[in-house]
């Protein structure tokens, strides 16, 4: 299953999560996930792995008889100068072993150093967007997304006229927290809409609940496949970590939702947030 961004690429639908995959842990999950039929690999500046997926890939693609262009590379950078964006997106290049990215990402709408009040948050974060859009005429990526944006934070972009709107919005999004507003934006513009926690941090009063339960024995699946199946079941992208191979197969295998079923599950929303990413909460 893939979608089709708004730059024309193909993104998988279900991808593999490698935060605090680190390494020498990194080359045997990468051959499971291969082998178990994953295409997409989701990775960071900030989960220090670069290096050892690129290293992975080089030796393992040819292992399973594959090349560059059948993979589909994520990676991601908080905002910063232009100076240091072009640098950590030539790092990245070099550190995957590869000659273009094919989604980079603003991992958050501000960086490190600044308060979530902090008007210069805004001035980093266009200038950070105004460099990838240069990095990607150059050929060096090929979809631009962002991550953690808020509606305010896409709008500034859409100021801009300047390759909007981006290619994808990855996100906290699970039953327990729809982001119904921010969904129905991304939808209404095309922006990809991709999910990390998607699992809600194997909440168990999510999974233990009577809906994910009953759709779990009538698929006769685990109910996490369950809540993986509720995002793809809409066409949202997931990108579950794990490092055991029976697991990383099991959660390629999702299911196909009734439309009812999805809106029975949706009715489980909290507004609750399992991972200290608060967007929401920046200027």
């Amino acid at each position: 299953m893939s979608v089709k961004l708004n730059s024309g690429y193909e993104c998988p639908l279900i991808g593999l999560g490698t935060y605090k995959i680190l390494g020498d842990e990194v080359l045997p999950v990468i051959d499971a996930a291969l082998t178990a039929g994953y295409r997409l690999f989701d990775t960071a500046k900030v989960y220090n792995n670069e290096k050892e997926i690129g290293d992975a890939l080089e030796i393992l693609l040819p292992k399973h008889n594959l090349r560059r262009e059948n993979i589909f590379l994520t990676t991601k950078l908080h905002p910063s100068t232009e100076e240091n964006v072009k640098k950590l997106v030539d790092e990245s290049l070099n550190l995957l072993k590869t000659s273009y990215i094919d989604l980079y990402l603003i991992h958050y709408p501000k960086s490190f150093d600044y308060k979530d009040e902090d008007p210069l948050n805004k001035t980093l974060r266009i200038s950070t967007w105004n460099t990838l859009v240069a990095c990607k005429n150059e050929g060096k990526i090929r979809s631009i997304g962002v991550s953690s944006y808020e509606i305010r934070h896409l709008e500034e972009l859409q100021e801009l006229g300047n390759n909007f709107p981006p290619c994808c919005n990855q996100v906290e999004y699970h039953p327990h927290f729809t982001r119904d507003e921010l969904k129905k934006y991304c939808d209404d513009h095309n922006i990809f809409f991709q999910a990390f926690s998607s699992l809600a941090r194997h909440n168990e009063s999510l999974l233990s609940s009577d809906e994910v339960t009953g759709l779990a024995e009538k698929y006769q699946v685990p109910k996490t496949t369950i809540l993986l199946s509720w995002a793809t079941s809409q066409g949202v992208g997931v990108i579950p970590k794990s490092t055991n191979p029976e697991r990383l197969s099991q959660n390629l295998k999702t299911v196909r939702l009734e439309e009812e079923e999805i809106k029975r599950v949706s009715k489980l929303n909290l507004n609750k947030n399992y991972v200290r990413t608060t967007g929401w909460l920046v200027l």
